[in-house]
């Protein structure tokens, strides 16, 4: 983002239920939210429950506690069921990463590769084996308290809950709620409570086994971020092989959605949402919603009462099941809910709170099909996902219906009051731009009185982009299902792409900077139809097939369409220095970034920007060593990679797709194993730094010898890579060349040549992300 969108940013920024439950025949009677909740948050140690202990061990996958000597006392009893613990004492808490990527990102944070951390306190909370294997090894009995055990279980009970939305993780309210023994484990363990760690498994996450320490961040102090986090493992310190569970718990099918928005902007909903269980014996069920939202009252297909719980500052909606769900169940529910969800700002700017939460949701990465009615005031222009099935008039309102031709993963909506620009282009479906009347002219007024002009007819200059690159890509990756292109303007610095809808930050409306920002940013967001959309990322590991390719598709665009190599070329070299000078300061150096593997897990309380420059900028640059490989040097045909891109996208269009997915259509692609390079530039972050030196000779035959030598450093031994070589002839004659770098020297003898050359450029084309340094040539 340029200086100039930056300040633009800062600028707008800085101007302005409880339901009951009940007890169903044959079923013991489940505890309520709010009883379970002040249980859980009064947890105190249970003084008819004490043990001495002298050196005993527990061990979790691949985490071993070592509890030398001191105190352990169970926790009062939950709703009869003991599950935590709390010991006060001297221990050793031990880890060992499984993965090498794993491991080395617990490097790059603690300069080590194994964990080794003495801790005094370790509190437990456990829906395993854990306290039968403590009362098989200890002796329990009355004991006196150690006046700071209290102190230390609220302390540590801080990390778990929200006392302002009645919060605790979803996963200890489940398998209590549920009764259920699973492997859920806890520990929480520290020897000053400024720098405590946790080990986690979770049978409930993604990846089972996380291994976490406190945010840095202020307002984040009792919160815990992930250092490293993966599946579970055969038992490192036994061998015992621990059960995996079932990830899901319920799977959405579809939405049925009738939302009013009132003309002060007052906004409610009814949503019926018919979904199927994944795992059996469930008497309850959650989804998430925004925050603000208040849920009046939700019935079953039946018309039978739910009971619920959620609170207007807890996202979570909690539902207590009418009968014991089987396995594959499919049931429907009917919320009605209202809340502040859309707001007018002193610039008449109309915006939505939560683009994505206006509506009950199961987890973020699965797909539902979306059957909308919206009643809007008719002075608004309103536009949703999916077709529009109507759109009728009554009053002063405006019905309109919505649905997707197939299940999505995301629904939103925008409305304003808009200045309409449409696009009829025989290349694409037909394109709207909405661009803000009021707030866009008001903003405007207030930026001009600090000296900062707005750009003319902006709603084209957007839409010539929106255009054109929706064009381009259906050249370069094939048709999008697209009938009805929205592009809406929004009060927000940053963007975000639905099916048939993006939403534009209002800077890239108000001028379009020179140095070709706006241009990708308006790119980016429409190559998500393409990327993030049709061929969604599988996990969090593979979100750069979303990011990082919307990125360069926009970057591409740029060069093709826009045919501005200069800005092209700019701009991959300011992303490959600010990759290679990531956090360099003048006195040592910060916390280094991670692989793009890691996805969001880049970005951390002492590495906030990484996310965006390893997952977007770094993503976008290992498809540019991509392309750079692939192309012909002679001809400069891009077909190879353009093919390659269009076969990509062919095979996982509608699905899912990793980054071994895509590994696998490159090496087909490419003819040869590409382990190597996913290794080097997706799974590692090594980055080379080569020294070049050349020098001429003139042959008794009159042509011209380059002898060219590459020194390799600041990387392994067996790195390697192609790179681009440009020999510059003058009067713009060029010849290009490419080479395999490989171990610590590499000389090169470029083919005999009549012209002689005026210079060698090393790594031309930005062809690797790498620092090169020049050097004189010297006799071995």
């Amino acid at each position: 983002m340029s200086l100039y969108i930056r300040l633009l940013a800062y600028i707008v920024m800085w101007l302005p239920v409880i339901g009951q439950a009940n007890t169903r025949a044959g079923i013991p009677q489940i505890p309520e939210y709010m009883a379970l909740y002040d249980q859980l948050m009064s947890l105190q140690p249970d003084l008819t429950k004490v043990a001495d202990i002298q050196n005993l061990s527990i061990k979790r996958d691949v985490a071993r506690f070592d509890l030398h000597e001191g105190e352990i006392y169970l926790l009062t009893p939950v709703y009869g069921r003991t599950v935590g613990a709390i010991f006060l004492g001297t221990g050793t808490a031990y880890a060992y990463p499984p993965t090498q990527i794993e491991r080395e990102q617990f490097y790059r944070i603690y300069e080590t590769h194994t964990l080794e951390k003495e801790f005094n306190v370790l509190f437990l909370l456990f829906a395993d084996s854990t306290l039968a294997e403590l009362e098989k090894k200890l002796s329990f009995g009355p004991g006196k308290l150690n006046k700071d055990a209290k102190e230390h279980v609220q302390y540590c009970l801080k990390y778990l809950s929200n006392s302002k939305g009645k919060y605790f993780i979803t996963s200890v309210l489940k398998f209590i709620f549920e009764n259920e023994q699973n492997s859920f484990f806890h520990a929480h363990f520290s020897a000053d409570k400024y720098d405590p760690m946790c080990f986690r498994i979770d049978p409930y996450d993604v990846e089972e086994v996380r291994l976490m320490r406190r945010a840095s961040i202020p307002s984040f102090y009792d919160r815990f971020e992930t250092v490293c986090q993966f599946h579970k493992q055969a038992d490192y310190f036994s061998g015992i092989n621990l059960v995996d569970e079932r990830k899901d718990l319920i799977k959405v099918i579809h939405y049925i959605i009738e939302s009013t928005i009132k003309e002060n902007l007052d906004f409610s909903a009814i949503a019926e949402v018919q979904f199927s269980t994944l795992r059996p014996n469930q008497d309850w069920i959650y989804f998430s919603i925004y925050s603000d939202m208040v849920l009046d009252s939700a019935f079953w297909e039946d018309g039978g009462k739910v009971n619920f719980f959620k609170h207007k500052n807890n996202s979570a909606i909690w539902i207590r099941c009418d009968t014991t769900l089987k396995k594959y169940d499919i049931r429907t529910l009917k919320l009605f809910y209202h809340g502040n969800l859309i707001d007018r700002n002193e610039f008449d700017w109309i915006y939505i709170k939560h683009p994505t939460g206006w509506y009950p949701r199961y987890g973020t990465n699965d797909s539902a099909i979306f059957d909308l009615t919206f009643h809007t005031p008719k002075e608004f222009t309103f536009v949703s996902v999916g077709k529009q099935l109507s759109s009728e008039i009554r009053g002063k309102m405006i019905t309109t219906r919505w649905k997707t031709p197939k299940p999505i993963r995301n629904a939103s909506f925008n409305l304003g009051i808009y200045k309409a620009y449409e696009i009829k282009d025989e290349r694409i479906p037909p394109v709207t731009v909405y661009m803000s009347k009021l707030g866009h002219r008001n903003i405007g007024y207030a930026l001009g009185r600090a000296g900062i002009t707005s750009g003319k007819n902006m709603e084209r200059q957007v839409g010539a982009d929106v255009a054109n690159s929706l064009a381009f890509f259906q050249h370069v990756f094939g048709p999008s299902p697209i009938e009805q292109f929205y592009a809406t303007e929004t009060p927000y610095p940053h963007g975000l792409a639905f099916p048939g809808l993006i939403h534009l930050a209002w800077t890239t409306f108000h001028r379009t900077s020179d140095e070709g920002y706006d241009e990708i940013f308006r790119a980016h967001e429409v190559a998500h139809q393409w990327w993030g959309i049709e061929v969604e990322f599988k996990t969090y590991h593979d979100q750069w097939l979303s990011e990082g390719f919307a990125t360069y598709a926009g970057l591409w665009y740029m060069q093709t369409v826009l045919q501005d190599n200069k800005k092209f070329f700019k701009i991959l070299k300011e992303y490959r220095e600010s990759i290679l000078n990531n956090r360099k300061y003048l006195f040592g150096s910060g916390q280094e970034a991670g692989p793009i593997w890691l996805g969001y897990r880049t970005s951390g309380s002492k590495s906030e920007g990484d996310y965006n420059l390893i997952i977007y900028k770094k993503g976008a640059l290992v498809l540019h060593m991509l392309r750079n490989m692939m192309i012909d040097l002679k001809t400069m045909n891009e077909d190879a990679f353009i093919s390659m891109m269009r076969d990509f996208y062919r095979t996982y269009r509608g699905k899912k797709a990793s980054t071994e997915d895509f590994r696998k259509i490159v090496e087909k692609h490419a003819g040869e194993d590409m382990n190597w390079f996913f290794n080097q530039w997706v799974y590692g972050t090594d980055e080379p730094t080569y020294r070049f030196s050349y020098k001429t000779e003139l042959q008794k035959d009159g042509k011209y010898q380059v002898r060219c030598r590459v020194k390799q450093e600041e990387v392994a031994d067996d790195f390697k890579m192609y790179i681009i070589l440009k020999v510059d002839f003058g009067k713009k004659r060029y010849a290009y060349f490419r080479f395999l770098i490989y171990g610590p020297e590499t000389d090169i003898l470029l083919p005999p040549m009549s012209l002689k050359p005026k210079k060698v450029e090393f790594n031309a084309l930005e062809s690797v992300l790498c620092e090169v340094k020049k050097e004189k040539w010297s006799k071995k």
